[in-house]
């Protein structure tokens, strides 16, 4: 199963690829919601997609509505990664953006992980 990673820091990136990896993912990383929904309309269909919510130019928020609105991506799980408590209202803006769930950050290795395989299963079955 392959995850689309979207994260403009490329540290966070690189550490959760290889988590990823090392439990049997196989992981594309990008570094922005354009480089994402680019991909995405070139027909590239990942099993699910973990986006970050803050980013430059477009938020995870605002990619995750175009993602949800077109017909050929809404299936995809899509989970956002944010701090919670950084901005209020910030849940509410996720379900408003159609994302299946959120992960909070700082996150606990086993509840991201545990999160993808929810999605993963509920697509598969």
């Amino acid at each position: 199963m392959e995850i689309l990673l979207v994260d403009d820091e490329r540290v966070t990136g690189r550490l959760v690829k290889k988590l990823l990896e090392r439990h049997g993912y196989s992981v594309k990383v990008v570094n922005s919601g354009d480089e994402a929904l680019d991909l995405l309309k070139s027909g590239y269909k990942p099993s699910l997609i973990l986006m970050d919510v803050f980013m430059p130019e477009m938020s995870g928020i605002e990619v995750s509505k175009k993602i949800k609105a077109n017909p050929a991506t809404t299936g995809i799980p899509l989970l956002l990664f944010t701090v919670l408590g950084l901005v209020p209202g910030i849940r509410h803006a996720i379900k408003e953006s159609g994302a299946d769930d959120y992960v909070a950050k700082p996150f606990e290795k086993d509840t991201l992980l545990e999160k993808i395989r929810h999605h993963l299963a509920e697509t598969t079955s």
